[in-house]
């Protein structure tokens, strides 16, 4: 076979690729694009990647969605777009409503859901929490909220940086953004309805007990390495 020469542009921007990898830029961004439930969705500096552990939100949403029925989910930052288009996919008798305070974010999600032939059944919204969205009975909320503490702020990887403080960043101690849900959720959820959020590895108790506080039941799920990763909320 016939050795065939790479243009010096294509070599040139290999070789810096990779030199942005040893530097610790994330392959996530250098490709564009990431993997989630088995679909593509394109990633950019500033919103957060994609992960695997996420996966475990949307399975705990999935075994609580009947298969027929008109039903209105609602997502409090919407990143990507990955948690609501995934269940978009999942569920022809779904319609979905998002936010997010970041303008970059929500103009991402607008492309993966169009990507994805979805976006006929989002609606979104710019604000932070429950702002930008009109107090309506949704069947669940769904999110994966910024759970880690300031403190570790300056001890992350330069890479995971820049996914950006507000995509990470919880708050002092990590947990208010879901003090902050728990003072809003009983506006916005149906009676029978649930709510699904991602939490960080070491924050089961502390968040179970400020929705129990309020009368919610609540389960834990772990995710395969044994570690909190879901809370699930309802009220009889």
């Amino acid at each position: 076979m016939e050795e065939v020469e790479a243009p010096s542009h294509i070599e040139t921007a290999f070789l810096q690729g990779l030199k942005k990898l040893e530097e610790g830029y994330p392959l996530q961004y250098l490709i564009g694009e990431w993997n989630f439930y088995g679909k593509t969705f394109s990633v950019q500096e500033g919103v957060l990647i994609p992960r695997p552990e996420t996966e475990v939100l949307v399975e705990e949403v999935l075994k609580r969605l009947p298969l027929y029925g008109e039903l209105v989910g609602l997502e409090i930052g919407v990143g990507s777009g990955c948690i609501s288009i995934t269940l978009l996919l999942l569920r022809e008798n779904l319609k979905m409503v998002g936010n997010d305070v970041s303008l970059k974010a929500l103009s991402l999600t607008k492309r993966n859901a169009e990507r994805h032939g979805v976006y006929q059944r989002l609606l979104l919204f710019c604000g932070d929490l429950f702002e930008a969205i009109k107090p309506k009975e949704f069947d669940f909320v769904v999110s994966n909220p910024p759970y880690i503490p300031a403190s570790m702020w300056q001890s992350l990887p330069e890479g995971v940086k820049l996914e950006g403080y507000n995509s990470l960043i919880g708050g002092m101690e990590g947990w208010e953004f879901y003090q902050r849900f728990n003072r809003s959720l009983d506006k916005y959820l149906k009676k029978g309805g649930f709510f699904a959020f991602e939490i960080g590895h070491d924050q089961g108790s502390v968040v179970k007990s400020i929705f129990e506080g309020s009368g919610y039941q609540v389960q834990v799920i772990k995710d395969l390495s044994g570690k909190d990763r879901v809370v699930v909320g309802w009220k009889s």
